[in-house]
């Protein structure tokens, strides 16, 4: 009973001490922010609420102390219908590896697919000169840690790419993230780790700044009449940083003292938030033999119901999951669907196919 009054107590400061903090004076004053959008499925039909109890490649985006999970293998496809309507996409590409002895690194490639863009000029408006696409990627590279069946740890190194063919800029962003597991009930021999506890600092590293021929311009002196080319200089900007605190808690629903298939787990997350005001998040998640999977999540920020609030979610979102075994040895195929809905546009749909190889769990 002291561990669950400790729980509430802890919870309940957590969330309402820091709810009104932030910096929403300094919103729009960072640059980077596509790194900030998830790609995840699972993690995205939370509203991010989960990341105490990310596991596997997907807790390279919020909490890369859940990679330690990875047993083997996992790979992970995912593609976001990023505001249905206007032919916005996000791809990525994870992948992870178990080295043994609590030793695990992954890999995950993201890029945003922006369509053609009408190149125009001042002489030109119309565009009438062709088109151009911008290229933004964000590659990272992850190492995580066991250190008991409690602990793991690990870190991101992140490259960040944006530009087209005139002006462009590349930075580095480092990642850490922290999980800690335990039981509540230490008697309860089928249930065990069901409480997670974790920290994730996300996006910190040097200023970037744009550079190229794009911010040059022709300058004729009024008193010579020399001709030359004069460039103009980019202001530097800050990478969108930001903490997340969460914890989940895993409840077994079977009436049967002998099975644990049917679990729930609620879900809280904290987001400080550099450059815009802090978010709080809460959602569940109901698991089926943790083959079939059900969750949502609502997104707290000041003035988010207000519809002239400038954001454009409304804050709740839902999704789904199917795990499936493909072979003997514990392989499995998994696929998760989320979905938030816009006040602009037709939403925000995350599609992601998982495959996780000689791994015993889901």
């Amino acid at each position: 009973m002291k561990k669950y009054i400790q729980l509430a107590l802890f919870t309940s400061a957590l969330f309402m001490g820091g709810a009104q903090a932030g910096n929403p004076s300094r919103s729009g004053g960072a640059g980077g922010t596509q790194m900030l959008l998830n790609p995840f499925g699972r993690s995205a039909g939370m509203m991010g609420a989960n990341t105490a109890s990310l596991r596997g490649v997907e807790s390279m985006h919020f909490n890369v102390g859940g990679l330690a999970y990875v047993e083997s293998t996992e790979l992970m496809l995912n593609r976001v219908v990023y505001l249905q309507g206007t032919d916005v996409f996000m791809n990525n590409l994870s992948f992870a590896q178990n080295l043994g002895s609590g030793n695990v690194i992954g890999i995950s490639f993201t890029n945003m697919q922006l369509g053609d863009i009408l190149i125009r000029t001042e002489s030109q408006p119309d565009g009438n000169l062709g088109t151009f696409t911008p290229q933004i990627l964000n590659i990272g590279f992850a190492y995580a840690k066991q250190f008991s069946n409690s602990i793991t740890a690990g870190a991101v190194v992140r490259l960040v790419s944006e530009g087209i063919a005139v002006v462009s800029t590349t930075g580095v962003g480092f990642d850490f993230g922290v999980q800690y597991q335990t039981a509540l009930n230490s008697k309860n021999k089928i249930k065990k780790e069901d409480f997670r506890f974790g920290i994730g600092v996300r996006n910190i590293g040097p200023d970037m700044n744009y550079a190229g021929s794009g911010l040059s311009f022709r300058a004729i002196n009024p008193q010579t009449s020399a001709d030359r080319r004069a460039y103009l200089g980019a202001e530097k900007f800050n990478l969108p940083a930001l903490v997340h605190i969460g914890v989940g808690y895993d409840i077994r629903l079977d009436k049967n003292p002998d099975t644990y298939f049917h679990r729930l787990t609620p879900s809280g997350n904290f987001n400080y938030n550099a450059f815009s005001a802090n978010m709080i998040s809460v959602g569940g998640e109901y698991a089926f033999k943790e083959t079939f999977m059900i969750r949502g999540g609502y997104g707290y920020q000041e003035d988010i119901v207000n519809d002239n609030f400038r954001t454009m979610y409304y804050g709740y979102s839902g999704g789904l999951s199917v795990n499936l075994p493909v072979s003997d040895n514990g392989t499995k195929l998994g696929i998760d669907y989320s979905y938030a809905p816009t006040r602009v546009f037709n939403g925000v749909h995350n599609i992601s196919l998982r495959l996780t190889l000689g791994s015993k769990k889901s």
